[in-house]
């Protein structure tokens, strides 16, 4: 059984909440990522952005230099233990139909495996 804890990204990018959604998109593509963990000012995690919240912005008229993360975030910071099987989170991410998924172990975020990493982690 392959685990998140195998096929996760542990260098998890994050972004300030009051990050603009210019300044994620550029962290994003400087890291190569599809995802940010967006963080308060206490540095806890309140939520997610990815590519598909930056595309929804702009389609929608935002200027991407006003819109924040914290307004184009999902807050419902949805996430499974290091744990949890590879195939368990990819149902997980179909039922929820998210394409990243935060990884915790006690309470923290420790990685972020994509819909991509697992495909790949699946044996078969």
């Amino acid at each position: 059984m392959t685990r998140l804890a195998d096929v996760m990204t542990t260098d998890v990018l994050t972004v300030s909440e009051n990050a603009t959604l210019s300044q994620v998109a550029r962290a994003l593509r400087s890291r190569n990522v599809g995802s940010a963990i967006v963080i308060d000012e206490q540095e806890l995690a309140i939520g997610i952005i990815s590519e598909r919240e930056l595309v929804d912005s702009v389609a929608g008229g935002r200027n991407p230099d006003q819109g924040t993360a914290q307004l184009w975030m999902r807050p419902e910071l949805l996430t499974a233990n290091v744990d949890t099987s590879a195939e368990e989170a990819t149902e997980i991410m179909r039922a929820n139909n998210v394409r990243h998924l935060p990884v915790s172990s006690d309470g923290k975020v420790v990685g972020v495996v994509s819909i991509s990493d697992l495909l790949v982690g699946i044996p078969g």
